[in-house]
């Protein structure tokens, strides 16, 4: 199970800012205009420069591309998933939660020994009621269709083959 600690993490999750973008910027063209300061321009050196001005543009096009493409994606799946329905799932689910969180605390109990309580007596529950409405319906559980290969020894050893990757 992960701790809240992981999902604090999810939740404050931090991303480069405008700013730090800025800053970055800013500290790379003093780097370099303190270099063509320093170096004594050649003709071989503007040729070096302006190699490197194009790569790093290139590079930083290709990768925004790149990026773009990614958040596409990710935002393509996030729609799919993260529909009303599930925001609104996650909401009664948390409700959920709180209302046995603060009924556990009015006991004077932990989250996790409630659930650890509660969580046999609810399965029972469920199951009993299953059950219950199952026989009064008639509802009978189809068998299974199991299909045994006519090539199988009977041995359980057969059924893992060991590789030698």
């Amino acid at each position: 199970m992960a701790d809240r600690e992981d999902f604090t993490k999810i939740v404050n999750a931090d991303f480069i800012t405008a700013r730090t973008m800025i800053m970055l910027v800013v500290f790379i063209e003093i780097i370099v205009q303190t270099f063509a300061i320093l170096v004594e321009p050649t003709e071989w050196w503007t040729w070096q420069l302006l190699g490197f001005i194009v790569a790093t543009n290139l590079g930083a096009v290709i990768i925004a591309i790149t990026a773009q493409k990614n958040a596409e994606d990710i935002a393509r799946v996030y729609r799919a998933v993260f529909t009303e329905d599930f925001y609104e799932t996650v909401h009664l689910m948390t409700a959920f939660r709180n209302m046995i969180r603060d009924e556990a605390a009015k006991d004077g109990r932990e989250m996790s020994e409630e659930m650890k309580d509660l969580s046999p007596k609810l399965y029972g529950l469920a199951r009993k009621y299953i059950d219950v409405k199952a026989a009064q319906h008639g509802v009978i559980p189809p068998d299974p269709i199991i299909n045994v290969n006519e090539s199988w020894s009977g041995n359980p050893d057969d059924l893992f083959i060991e590789s030698d990757e």
